[in-house]
């Protein structure tokens, strides 16, 4: 078994891997030219010198580092001069920086890193939702070295097991994704994202993760949907290595470290005792990096005022408003070995309501307070509220007054921590 983890830039967690599965690091600047999988105000806020650090600090260390070209949308750059030699530009920084790989979201940019950069091995993203054996044959044929599938297709062991045996490259499955099953919000959702971590595009717009928000509401106001998303428990990543994978990712790059670690021992032990929501990317205080607040006071554009709500919608810890306990979830697996979900509906199987109903422990009425708040801030963006912007906010378009108040903010947050701490 090989772990690929999330690089969070903490060079001491490097050090806490040794010995482990963990082969492989992955991650990029929080915003570049390209964008990628997450919005850059996600991710720790790193410049192209501390990653050129990691990368020799992982080669020091025996790991490989792949970096992520991972956005589904160029926005067209490459059919300019400029857009094109500003590809070639950070391509050639990768290249200089010693990276290993590039995890690519497109077939145009599996064309050009094989062109121009020959040396990298070639990735392709679980976002070019690689989930037929036809599809795998076409992304080995343009010469890539391993296809990261399509986490909707975890449960799919037929297909799965055909791809594998149709294809010679690697093949990597992700682990603890916990997106809604075929969710119909996905498309927009990484696309927004790939837009929302493109450098250039920041002051443009105030990105506000729409898709985000309704995923996450419906999580909360129907959970068993927690149940059907796509991941893969510790215990049961033998029966993918019975089919042949034997490369899993472990999300997310903005974990702190010791999270992050709980999740790979969890994986490397393949066991974990306890509520099976911990391992996931859920709303949970102290657990993820700071959100990089500058990007939110964009007054041009949004009502920061009501912005700031996003603070209470947040204020919650989903683990603690539902248990799954994961003792209990073992042989739950079982039933999709036999049975094709893409054939039925789930009205008329409910074999994981039932299982649900059996395992899990929900404290409904907080679960529905929480997610109304959740509905509330979203539908500040439909109503067009969150875009009347009141005549104070021309004070913040001033450099002092805007640059003191990210100062204030910046000290709140650290005056929470250090209280948490």
């Amino acid at each position: 078994m090989k772990l690929r983890v999330g690089a969070n830039w903490d060079i001491a967690f490097l050090d806490a891997v040794k010995g482990t599965s963990v082969d492989a690091l992955f991650g990029k600047l929080p915003f570049d030219i390209v964008g990628g999988a997450r919005p850059g105000f996600v991710l720790p806020q790193v410049n192209r010198n501390v990653i050129e650090k990691y990368i020799q600090a992982c080669h020091e260390r025996g790991l490989e580092f792949s970096y992520l070209l991972n956005a589904p949308c160029l926005g067209n750059l490459q059919y300019s001069k400029k857009g094109y030699g500003q590809l070639v530009d950070l391509l050639e920084w990768i290249d200089q920086a010693g990276t290993d790989s590039v995890t690519v979201g497109i077939p145009y940019l599996v064309d050009l890193v094989r062109k121009r950069f020959p040396r990298f091995k070639v990735k392709v993203s679980t976002i070019a939702r690689v989930n037929t054996v036809r599809k795998a044959l076409q992304y080995e044929d343009m010469g890539v070295e391993e296809i990261i599938i399509d986490e909707h297709i975890n449960r799919e062991f037929k297909t799965l097991e055909a791809i594998r045996k149709a294809v010679k490259c690697n093949l990597e499955l992700i682990v603890n994704n916990i997106c809604l099953w075929q969710c119909p919000y996905n498309f927009e959702h990484v696309n927004h994202d790939g837009h929302a971590s493109r450098e250039g595009e920041e002051d443009q717009y105030c990105y506000l993760q729409y898709p985000g928000y309704l995923c996450l509401y419906r999580k909360l106001m129907d959970p068993v949907e927690l149940l059907k998303s796509p991941w893969i428990r510790p215990e049961d990543i033998r029966h993918y290595e019975a089919l042949g994978y034997d490369h899993f990712k472990i999300t997310e790059r903005f974990k702190r470290t010791p999270l992050l670690l709980e999740h790979v021992m969890a994986y490397e032990n393949r066991r974990y005792d306890g509520n099976l929501l911990d391992l996931f990317t859920l709303p949970r205080k102290g657990a993820f990096t700071p959100v990089h607040l500058e990007y939110f006071i964009q007054p041009k554009h949004v009502n920061i005022m009501k912005i700031s709500e996003l603070e209470k919608v947040f204020d919650l810890e989903v683990r603690d408003l539902i248990q799954l306990d994961n003792k209990k979830l073992e042989g739950f697996i079982e039933h999709f070995k036999m049975k094709d979900c893409n054939q039925i509906s789930c009205s008329s199987c409910r074999y994981c309501e039932t299982f649900f109903e059996k395992v899990a422990v929900v404290k409904k009425e907080e679960v529905e307070r929480a997610a109304q708040k959740v509905r509330n801030f979203s539908e500040k963006l439909l109503s067009g509220e969150i875009f009347e912007i009141p005549r104070s906010h021309l004070i913040f378009r001033i450099p002092f007054f805007k640059s003191l108040l990210i100062y204030l903010l910046n000290w709140r947050r650290k005056r929470e921590e250090h209280i948490t701490s």
